[in-house]
């Protein structure tokens, strides 16, 4: 059976040796591969030994690829791993992300076309935060409004990074005018709570009681992920103040990822005390955990449960 040449390289950059000179000679050849996902492989490589000394030639490979689009690489996977990498080792080429943020990339689809390159400019504006290009908000404004909700996700993220007044106001705006897709404007949650703190309490908790399911469970879900004192208070008294099945099963969730121990403690009593199908229910939420402490404890807590419950 005749091998696959393509395969072989993939397995093949498995055995680079890290910061040597051949194996520098090894990622910069697969930099120019005629796969892409060669080539995406090599930069994930790149990004995660943190191999600074490659930065040049994953530039130049991003240049190549971006010059020629969905020609040399179909779905953007080579762009977007190169992006990821770049982003990681630190790269301060604004030009070259401002480029990538520009980036449309339509392919054929069943019935169409489709922008493939909407991750790729979320990922640029990441990347530009990090640069000294003094007009940022301006162009992660633009992306604000961008057709995919992948390339307005990563606005949100970048504008979190930037920390300004500037950019805690464009996330408020954001959040007030609403998204179509409940993932944007619960990353708009996340980093308005990050930057904003107490003072964005308000705004996230009156989400979080709206009538509509998909931003509900994003404000939840976000205050959890704030891990404030706060947040963990408001999401026990939203708790006792439902009834709704789903709302409570979120509200358990968002504690759970919370891990602190107010949550943690909230938890295990409504595994011992609750009902035995709200006690599941926290059992579940409490599934994301790895820790074998905190297994030990849920495990105590069943235990403890009375027979008549």
């Amino acid at each position: 059976m005749k091998s696959d040449p393509t395969e072989n390289a993939l397995a093949a950059l498995d055995e680079v040796p890290l910061h040597t000179p051949a194996g520098r000679k090894q990622l910069v050849k697969a930099f120019a591969s005629r796969s892409n996902r060669v080539a995406a492989k090599a930069a994930r490589i790149t990004g995660e030994a943190q191999w600074s000394e490659l930065m040049p030639d994953l530039v130049t490979a991003f240049d190549r690829l971006i010059a020629h689009g969905a020609e040399v690489d179909k779905g953007c996977v080579a762009l977007s791993a190169m992006a990821r990498a770049l982003v990681a080792l630190d790269c301060k080429d604004h030009e070259l992300f401002l480029k990538g943020m520009r980036h449309v990339q339509m392919e054929p689809v069943w019935g169409g076309s489709i922008d493939t390159a909407a991750e790729l400019r979320g990922l640029c504006a990441m990347g530009l935060v990090g640069t000294r290009f003094p007009h940022k908000l301006r162009v992660f404004v633009d992306l604000l409004v961008d057709k995919e909700w992948q390339a307005r996700a990563g606005a949100v993220r970048a504008i979190t990074n930037e920390g300004s007044e500037a950019a805690c106001l464009l996330l408020r705006l954001k959040i007030l005018t609403g998204d179509q897709e409940p993932e944007v404007l619960a990353d708009c949650f996340t980093g308005i709570l990050s930057l904003d703190g107490s003072d964005a309490m308000p705004l996230v908790t009156s989400f979080a009681a709206t009538a509509e399911p998909s931003l509900r469970e994003a404000a939840l879900l976000a205050l959890g992920t704030s891990r404030r004192p706060d947040a963990v208070d408001f999401l026990r008294d939203r708790f006792a103040a439902v009834a709704d099945r789903e709302t409570r099963s979120c509200i358990l969730l968002a504690l759970s990822t919370s891990r602190t121990d107010a949550a943690i403690e909230f938890l295990l009593g409504i595994i011992r005390d609750a009902t035995p199908s709200m006690s599941a229910m926290a059992v579940s939420a409490m599934e994301l955990h790895r820790d074998e402490l905190l297994r030990a404890e849920v495990e105590k807590a069943l235990q403890a449960r009375s027979p008549e419950l």
